[in-house]
């Protein structure tokens, strides 16, 4: 059912109220609210992609089912007022934490202020004694918030409490890589584990994000809860995104090309069924031309970090219209997405459930075994992909004068020169014995400028260039990680330019011969360079 008018679409909010008291278009998606009440678990994770309305369906929950307020004139005519449900709405205390809104650096404090807020709303002068001595000491470390909401308000009506707390995920995706993560994350647990498991004074409770984050225990605690994800959802299918019959709906309306539109927005797959993009399909609505409507997220800045080479092969694959057959993981670990520990499985089911690649099985093997069908489903994420892969994958080097970017910084400007010193260099560069050959010292000199030149191009912290380390039966003059492969360099310095070739040779065969870089791993290549300098003149020789 559509209400509204199809001319007067409103992108700037997912308030429920405002949508509907302002006469805009609004697509009945009021069946979520029967699903959700009418579903014995008590805790409901949803997970879903961004833009597919999951703060307006919030929003919606919310003013359905308040009774501080009776917002039930702006359900009529959808569907949700014919339902058996209906008795319920305007009858309990319902309480929205958007999580969106969270900084890291106030978060406590926050989320602490939100819940005194609706302790004083409900209860007036009369606070039970456990809350008011949580409201008078302030602890912002107290975990019990939730716990001392629903009690008080109970005490105050009677009534068990709805707890609805949006994009659960935002300030942990956005920490991810930051120190004060583990610190979030421990203090979450507590919190959703106190409010929510085994909470007496708890009706329901329903989450949502992104990603269904569950290796790390933030949901340890929660014996009750029920996931509801883009792999395994048969009770929300319908409920986020547009789905064929709404599209079928806005045509009848708006008299738009409906397979030009599936092109651009539909695809992306809730347990095998397709559904379009709801802002997407929205903005089109109201602008009147297609475009890429996927702007700049946190969720791209991590896929950033994981490429690899290999990854980069599978997205230009993707891009050229190919499926490709991954094993993909329903569960993800913030934590383990750093560029060394993240396993493909991983990284794709963060692609598959941030909603950049559409997925359908393909065997029937235990889940965390079985293979999957990768595509990308739509047009516009094959723009969102080119555009991140030219903004992303393929950045120019980082140049030589990247050295000088804190040079109006002398504080920091020693700092850089100090890491190169402590992270790149070794003691033995700076060791000049007393009777040192001329050709030693040459070799010394050039050993430390392709050593420094290296260190200009360094992918990160665990890819940059180091010197003189132990390796086999020796040591070798320069070593560097890159994504694709190990570099080991020997060099040497000649006493003619006749002797260049030779020379270059040379050092090859020392580095075989002191079976450098035995240690490495031998399932990544190695590169082993040999070269030689005269002056401004060099050889190179390589062996892989």
């Amino acid at each position: 059912m559509i209400i509204g008018d199809v001319k007067k679409i409103d992108l700037s909010t997912s308030i429920f109220e405002l949508i509907i008291t302002g006469g805009n278009l609004y697509v009945d998606k009021t069946r979520m609210i029967e699903n959700f009440l009418n579903d014995s678990s008590r805790v409901h994770l949803v997970t879903r992609h961004r833009r597919l309305g999951k703060s307006l369906n919030m929003s919606m929950l919310r003013h359905f089912l308040t009774d501080r307020a009776d917002f039930r004139h702006l359900f009529k005519g959808l569907y949700i007022e014919n339902s058996p449900v209906w008795e319920l709405a305007n009858s309990a205390p319902a309480f929205h934490f958007d999580f969106r809104l969270l900084n890291p650096k106030t978060y406590k404090k926050t989320l602490y202020f939100r819940i005194v807020q609706h302790i004083k709303d409900y209860c007036g002068d009369n606070i039970p004694e456990m809350a008011l001595e949580y409201i008078s000491n302030k602890d912002f470390e107290d975990t019990d918030g939730l716990l001392h909401l629903t009690e008080s308000v109970h005490r105050a009506t009677g009534k068990r409490s709805y707890i609805l707390i949006d994009e659960y995920d935002k300030i942990l995706m956005d920490n991810h890589n930051s120190p004060q993560y583990e610190e979030i994350r421990n203090f979450l647990t507590l919190f959703f584990s106190a409010g929510i498991k085994g909470n007496e004074f708890l009706e329901k409770a329903l989450l949502t994000g992104v990603m269904r984050i569950s290796k790390e225990s933030l949901f340890s605690g929660l014996n009750n809860i029920e996931v509801f994800d883009v792999f395994d959802d048969n009770l929300y299918t319908d409920d986020y995104g547009f789905t064929e019959a709404e599209i079928d709906e806005l045509q009848a309306l708006a008299d738009f090309d409906k397979a030009e539109l599936k092109a651009w927005y539909n695809g992306i797959l809730v347990n095998g069924h397709a559904i379009y993009n709801t802002y997407s399909v929205a903005t089109f609505l109201k602008r009147g031309s297609y475009d890429c409507h996927w702007t700049r997220s946190g969720v791209m800045d991590i896929i950033a970090e994981l490429l690899n080479v290999e990854r980069m092969e599978t997205l230009a694959r993707l891009l050229d219209g190919e499926r490709i057959l991954q094993t993909v993981d329903k569960r993800i670990s913030l934590k383990g997405l750093s560029p060394e520990y993240t396993l493909d499985r991983d990284f794709y089911s963060l692609l598959v459930q941030a909603g950049y690649l559409a997925v359908e099985t393909e065997s029937a093997e235990s889940p965390e075994n079985a293979f999957v069908a990768l595509t990308i489903p739509n047009k516009e994420l094959m723009l969102a992909w080119k555009d991140f892969i030219l903004k992303y994958a393929f950045k120019e080097p980082t140049p030589i004068l990247n050295i000088f970017r804190n040079s109006h910084n002398a504080e920091k400007f020693a700092e850089d020169l100090q890491d190169i010193l402590d992270n790149r260099m070794s003691y033995h560069d700076f060791l000049k014995p007393r009777d040192e050959p001329t050709k030693k010292a040459l070799e010394r000199t050039y050993q430390q400028f392709m050593l420094i030149l290296l260190c200009a191009y360094g992918d990160s912290k665990k890819c940059y260039p180091t010197s003189n380390r132990e390796s086999g039966d020796g040591r070798y003059d320069v070593f560097i990680e890159r994504k694709e492969a190990y570099y080991i360099f020997e060099l040497k310095s000649s006493e003619k330019a006749e002797d260049l070739a030779d020379d270059a040779a040379a050092a090859l065969r020392q580095i075989n011969e002191k079976r450098y870089g035995v240690e490495l791993d031998e399932n990544k290549r190695l590169v082993r360079i040999g070269l030689a300098f005269f002056g401004k003149q060099c050889a190179v020789v390589c062996e892989v």
